[in-house]
């Protein structure tokens, strides 16, 4: 959630806590399958994604919400533990296979937040990796 008193011109500030809410239950398996399925779109797709983003960010004056959408993506991304307990699956740790899946949450997230602001198409290449309801 964004700090209360901080204004934040997001759309959908409230579908975005859903989110982070959800991935706090979210196992090894799962985050493994979002970086499988965010692989598995062809780099050109996340390419021009990326640039409807930054010109949803420009047209509607909202870069400074993208930032810290992307930071907050990144943040659950790289601290140690959240709800599931730390575990280790080939030597892979837990928080190597947050990171891994890294890429996936911060285009998921930003799908979120941004909502109507991006055309469907778009949308879609984002939230490929999610296979749940927002």
């Amino acid at each position: 959630m964004f700090r209360r008193g901080t204004r934040s011109n997001l759309i959908q500030a409230d579908k975005l806590d859903f989110f982070f809410d959800a991935l706090d239950h979210l196992g090894e398996i799962e985050l493994l399958r979002m970086r499988a399925a965010w692989k598995s779109v062809d780099p050109q797709a996340h390419d021009d994604a990326w640039t409807a983003v930054r010109a949803a960010g420009a047209l509607n004056g909202i870069g400074t919400d993208i930032d810290r959408v992307r930071n907050r993506a990144m943040a659950w991304s790289t601290k140690g533990d959240n709800a599931v307990p730390f575990r280790q699956n080939d030597n892979v740790t837990w928080a190597e296979v947050k990171l891994e899946a890294a890429e996936a949450i911060v285009d998921i997230a930003l799908a979120v937040a941004l909502g109507d602001l991006l055309d469907a198409k778009t949308r879609e290449i984002l939230l490929t990796a999610w296979d749940g309801d927002l």
